[in-house]
């Protein structure tokens, strides 16, 4: 591991930590609803979400970095806001899932822009499956807020 990142490696650590990231918001956000069918949901996204942890730390320690952890400072200023939201809004249920929306154009947006894919097959498949994974979860959110 050398002191500066080349750009792979920093794409790679981002990749994973907005994956832990967009899983653990998916559950805080499913504990903050009170519906308990779209809890449920974000409970299944999170636990989707959960299954592409390891195999994106494994692609970071195969470019030669350490595994980045999320900010729990961050993820508690995201909780609070869930709480907020929920406390306030009209439609508590739509700010929600148009916060966990944002959250995943964040993930969308860093997939899109790697070349990670270009650097191996198995970096390009990974990066696929969590492309498609994204896709799956904005319709689900969108169908549930109709």
């Amino acid at each position: 591991m050398s002191i500066i990142r080349t750009e792979n490696e920093a794409d790679g650590v981002e990749i994973l930590k907005l994956v832990i990231e967009t899983t653990n918001y998916y559950r805080e956000m499913a504990d903050v609803l009170e519906d308990a069918t779209i809890a449920s949901k974000l409970d299944s996204i999170a636990n989707e979400r959960a299954t592409f942890i390891e195999p994106s730390r494994t692609m970071v320690i195969a470019l030669g970095e350490l595994p980045a952890r999320p900010d729990p400072d961050k993820e508690l200023m995201q909780k609070i806001g869930g709480e907020l939201t929920n406390m306030i809004s009209a439609d508590s249920k739509d700010a929600i899932l148009d916060k966990c929306l944002r959250e995943d154009e964040k993930l969308a947006e860093a997939i899109k822009v790697t070349k990670l894919g270009e650097k191996e097959a198995e970096f390009e498949k990974l990066l696929s499956a969590l492309a498609d994974n994204l896709s799956k979860t904005e319709q689900a959110l969108q169908a549930l807020k109709d």
